[in-house]
């Protein structure tokens, strides 16, 4: 067997390959791919993608997303951060997971975190004794209407089949849940402005999120916040031909990023981006203070209204908070974790983790 790295150039030669065309199995899908390399935090020589192949072709891969974190000193830091895994299921048992972690560390001088990972990958984590737990993240998922049609399928494949039925079952449950919303008082954050953001965001919100960058894990600016933007690794539509031979998310229904300026008069209070997919919110960033948390929890309510959403998922400190201590209109509301693991070698640079602030879209989350 042979283990093959790949930098963003050859990356993009390889997307634009024969082989790429011909391969029964993906390793990553073209605008995947191209936001990785187009990734404004992406050096030359990074590697992101690891690809494992015997004579038959590839039999497993492994992908890296390029990054920058911060101590609680404002240390700067390169790392990757491990997006994706995939082992034939004919070839496993052989140790081409592992032999693709190793490469992974290697590549990266051993700067590497993970986070959203399966229990089986988390097992491969904890073999390998490299890893430290850097956090664990509390959030809410936020159900505004039933959705067991998305919701069951995801968790288990056995419901699959019974989608029609699910959906069916979910509109007959939602009309009673519809008209107690057509019910709900005016919503009362008038006092404040919500402005969508047509386009990329200008420079005038990189001064206003720089405030917020104390201990902030990632630090993101407008050029992070554009590219994540202008390069979704989800695109809106039904199917693609390569949806059928990638094993990860690469279409959605409906898929939609959102920029919006909260204003008090001319001067900007607070700065959101959301993401919407499906009939499921959530909010990678919000740079908001504790003070305005009401108005902006408001302004949501308002969206999944106007737009039908379902479900809200979030791991904003203040407004999880806010949403545990208030009564609203969701049906109901299940706690949630995220956890973080890295590297040890890493992890010695990080001795004060509970001043981090590691938002929702932190990693790779803002794009999933």
């Amino acid at each position: 067997m042979q283990i093959k790295t790949y930098n963003s150039a050859q990356l993009n030669d390889l997307i634009l390959s024969d082989e790429f065309r011909t391969m029964p199995v993906i390793p990553i899908s073209t605008h995947r791919a191209i936001s990785h390399i187009r990734n404004p935090r992406v050096d030359p020589d990074d590697v992101l993608m690891i690809i494992m192949y015997d004579y038959t072709g590839m039999v497993g891969y492994l992908g890296v997303l390029a990054d920058r974190i911060y101590n609680s000193a404002g240390e700067e830091f390169k790392c990757g951060w491990l997006s994706c895994m995939w082992v034939d299921p004919e070839q496993r048992g052989k140790g081409i997971a592992k032999q693709l972690l190793n490469t992974a560390f290697k590549s990266w001088n051993d700067h590497i975190l993970v986070t959203e990972f399966t229990p089986e990958a988390k097992g491969l984590y904890d073999r390998s004794g490299n890893f430290n737990a850097l956090r664990s993240n509390d959030g809410l998922r936020c159900y505004l209407r039933f959705n067991l049609h998305e919701v069951l399928p995801k968790k288990n494949e056995k419901y699959k089949p019974y989608s029609s039925l699910l959906k069916l079952v979910d509109a007959v449950a939602n009309i009673p849940v519809d008209v107690k919303l057509k019910r709900l008082p005016p919503l009362k954050y008038s006092q404040h402005r919500f402005e969508p953001v047509s386009g990329h965001v200008r420079d005038d919100v990189d001064q206003f999120i720089r405030s917020f960058q104390a201990y902030s894990f990632e630090r993101r600016d407008v050029r992070d916040l554009n590219w994540i933007m202008e390069y979704p690794w989800l695109v809106q539509s039904g199917t693609t031909e390569e949806s059928h031979r990638y094993h990860f998310s690469s279409v959605a229904d409906r898929f939609q990023n959102l920029s919006v300026k909260m204003m008090d008069g001319d001067r900007m209070i607070g700065f959101l981006h959301l993401t919407i997919r499906d009939n499921h919110l959530k909010m990678p960033y919000a740079f908001i203070s504790k003070e305005n948390v009401r108005d902006v929890m408001e302004y949501i309510y308002d969206v999944m209204l106007t737009l039908r959403l379902n479900m809200l998922t979030v791991f904003h400190k203040d407004i999880v908070a806010y949403l545990q201590q208030n009564s609203n209109s969701f049906i109901y509301k299940r706690p949630i974790k995220r956890n973080y693991i890295i590297t040890k070698k890493l992890d010695a640079h990080f001795a004060d983790k509970d001043k981090l602030i590691i938002q929702d879209g932190d990693a790779d989350c803002a794009f999933t």
